[in-house]
C-alpha cells in the first residue's frame, strides 16, 4: 500500500513595504519645523512621543550629593521663525505664473485668474477678460505680457491706447506736464508752466514738454504757472493755480482741492508739494481707496494694484 502523501503547507505571504502617503497635517509640521515654530497640537507624527509633565518636586532637606554628568538634551532652536534651510519647491523649467485678481465691488478679494500663457487681454468688448457694463473700459484696453529679460523673465501692463487709461495705485509719485491722477472720484490733470521766467514759478520744462502743452485740449494760451485741472467727462473744470508750496486734496472744506460731497475721498487724502527745484509731487496720506497715477506701462514686481475704466485688479507675480 502506498504511503499516503504529505499535505503541502501553503507558503507564507511575501511582505512587501507599505506606502505611506505623507498628509496634509504632515507637510504643515515639517513646514512648522522648519521655521522654529512648534506645530499643532492636535497633529503630532507618532514618531514623536508626547511627554507628560513632571510631578511637582517636595521640598527635602539638603544633602550632598555626587556629582553627576548631565543628561544630553537636544539642541532647541532659537525662538521666532527661523530661516528657510532649503529653497522651497517651484518649477524651474518653465517661466513663473501670475494671478490676476479682479476684486469684487467694494472688496479686498474676488476672482483669481492664473495667467499661464504669455499674453492676456482685458477689454469691454474683446480680450481674455471682458468687463461688458463698464463704459469707461475701451474695446481693448490693456495687454499684460510676459518678456524674457537676457535670463529674467517678467510681467509687464501696457495701455493699448485706451480712451481713459491705466491706472496704478502709488504712495508717491512725481508729477510732469499732462500727468493725471486719481484721488476718490476725481480725476486731475497737472499743467506744467511753459513761460520761462514767470515769476511765480522757478522751474521750466524743456522745449519738448512746452510744446505738447501748449497743443492741449481746448487751451487758449499756456499757463505761465503749474496748475491742476479736473477732468469730467471730456471737458476740464475747477483750474487751482500752484502758486504756493502745498496743496490738499480732500473732503475738508480746508482743503484748496475740496471733495465735499466724495463718499470714497478722505479728509486730508493727497498731499501735493512742490520740491526745491519747482518740480511737483503727490502723496496719498494713507487713504483707504488710495492714490491712482496714469502710465502707458507698468513692470510687475512683486504685486501691482491697477484700474481700468472703474474696474480695480491685481496682478501678482509667482502666483
Amino acid at each position: 500500500m502506498p504511503p499516503t502523501p504529505r499535505p503541502i503547507k501553503p507558503s507564507a505571504p511575501v511582505e512587501r513595504a507599505a506606502t505611506c502617503l505623507e498628509t496634509d497635517e504632515d507637510v504643515l509640521y515639517a513646514l512648522r519645523a522648519n521655521f522654529g515654530t512648534p506645530p499643532s497640537a492636535a497633529h503630532v507624527p507618532p514618531a514623536v512621543p508626547v511627554a507628560s509633565p513632571p510631578p511637582p518636586r517636595q521640598a527635602a532637606a539638603p544633602q550632598a550629593a555626587a556629582p553627576q554628568a548631565a543628561a544630553p538634551q537636544a539642541a532647541a532652536r532659537p525662538a521666532g521663525p527661523q530661516p528657510w534651510s532649503v529653497t522651497p519647491y517651484r518649477p524651474t523649467l518653465r517661466p513663473p505664473m501670475a494671478v490676476l485678481t479682479v476684486f469684487d465691488d467694494g472688496k479686498s478679494e474676488g476672482e483669481q485668474i492664473r495667467l499661464r500663457g504669455s499674453r492676456f487681454v482685458i477689454g469691454r468688448t474683446e480680450g481674455d477678460l471682458v468687463l461688458p457694463h463698464d463704459a469707461m473700459i475701451s474695446a481693448r484696453h490693456v495687454e499684460i505680457t510676459r518678456q524674457a529679460v537676457g535670463s529674467e523673465q517678467r510681467w509687464v501692463i501696457t495701455d493699448l491706447q485706451s480712451t481713459n487709461g491705466l491706472f496704478v495705485r502709488v504712495s508717491r509719485t512725481a508729477l510732469a506736464d499732462q500727468a493725471e491722477l486719481l484721488a476718490g472720484k476725481g480725476r486731475y490733470r497737472l499743467l506744467a508752466p511753459t513761460t520761462e521766467g514767470a515769476p511765480t514759478a522757478d522751474y521750466a520744462p524743456p522745449e519738448a514738454v512746452r510744446n505738447s502743452t501748449q497743443a492741449w485740449g481746448n487751451e487758449a494760451g499756456a499757463p505761465a504757472i503749474a496748475s491742476l485741472v479736473e477732468i469730467i467727462g471730456n471737458a476740464t473744470s475747477n483750474r487751482v493755480l500752484l502758486v504756493g508750496a502745498e496743496y490738499w486734496i480732500g473732503t475738508d472744506p480746508g482743503c484748496a482741492i475740496c471733495r465735499v460731497n466724495d463718499p470714497f475721498c478722505e479728509a486730508r487724502h493727497a498731499r501735493l508739494f512742490r520740491d526745491a527745484k519747482g518740480g511737483w509731487h503727490v502723496e496719498q496720506n494713507k487713504a483707504v481707496n488710495g492714490l491712482w497715477f496714469c502710465v502707458p506701462q507698468v513692470v510687475a514686481e512683486g504685486a501691482v494694484h491697477f484700474q481700468v475704466g472703474e474696474q480695480r485688479l491685481r496682478l501678482k507675480v509667482g502666483g
